[in-house]
């Protein structure tokens, strides 16, 4: 998976484009609260501090050394710019904008969610008798435990990471979500948790769970299906979502252009990083034992 500064890069892909259609001359938007995001968001600021605090120094060297935590807190900033600063109230207006909202929570932020160990660092928060309790209740979830290992976890997350993208931008779907702040607010959270597992596989790339030729082949899989959505609404002869029609085409198209280019980018960064895993891993296995 590409580092941060790569995801930096990124963000810059996908809002560079779009200074041609924030408010010239206008006043800025303002910054707005959505209390349920807000409320998670302060949960998981709130378990992530409370996480470092009762580490030892052997325990934060292992699982949240300084480079997990600027990604974690890397991650914390891009939510808020994409989800309560004025990008909020320029998507509620144009389609590319809010695109760009959906692009910085499942391309920037979830990838430097997963990279700062988010989950292991707020299990820490808790005392070891609830810390066992919760593990064992979350172990007994179907299909959590044989996650950890199994070859098919890979590939089960790539499809939940693609059907959320492919649920939500169904035209109904999408026009729902606009309609209500909960159920938008379920959309939001759909797109970082099913990219953060998804990029925490293929971050994780060359373990027992997945090799780097089939970390290749998930991503590109991925990047396929992305760029097909993409083509669908950049193509589209007419207005797909109701709320965006009066902006024609415009807006639409360069919307579908932000999730065709700067995701791919993403997809590409990838996979190359998994290429150049495989020739290390076979050049490793051709050097003679000294």
């Amino acid at each position: 998976m590409p580092r941060p500064a790569h995801l930096a890069l990124i963000a810059v892909g996908v809002l560079w484009p779009l200074r041609a259609l924030a408010h010239g001359g206008e006043a800025p938007a303002p910054w707005s609260v959505e209390p349920v995001a807000l409320a998670l968001l302060l949960m998981s600021v709130t378990l992530y501090a409370a996480g470092l605090a009762r580490m030892g120094p052997r325990q934060r060297a292992a699982i949240a050394p300084r480079r997990r935590v600027l990604a974690y807190a890397g991650g914390v900033a891009t939510i808020i710019v994409a989800l309560f600063s004025p990008i909020d109230e320029l998507a509620d207006a144009s389609f590319a904008w809010h695109m760009a909202q959906h692009l910085l929570l499942m391309l920037v932020a979830a990838p430097l969610m997963s990279m700062g160990n988010a989950h292991l660092v707020a299990l820490m928060a808790f005392p070891i008798a609830p810390r066992r309790r919760i593990g064992r209740t979350v172990n007994r979830t179907p299909g959590v435990r044989c996650g950890g290992s199994s070859r098919a976890a890979p590939p089960l997350a790539g499809l939940a990471f693609a059907a959320g993208l492919w649920l939500w931008h169904a035209p109904r779907m999408y026009d729902a979500a606009l309609a209500d702040p909960t159920l938008h607010t379920i959309e939001h959270l759909t797109f970082l948790v099913t990219s953060a597992v998804f990029w925490r596989m293929i971050s994780t790339a060359g373990d027992r769970r997945l090799d780097g030729l089939s970390a290749v082949v998930i991503v590109t899989l991925i990047g396929l299906q992305g760029n097909l959505l993409a083509a669908l609404i950049t193509l589209a002869p007419l207005p797909l979502y109701l709320p965006y029609a009066a902006n024609g085409l415009s807006d639409q198209q360069v919307a579908g252009l932000l999730m065709w280019l700067p995701a791919g980018m993403l997809y590409l960064a990838s996979s190359l990083r998994a290429i150049l895993m495989i020739q290390s891993e076979r050049s490793q296995m051709r050097r003679p034992e000294s």
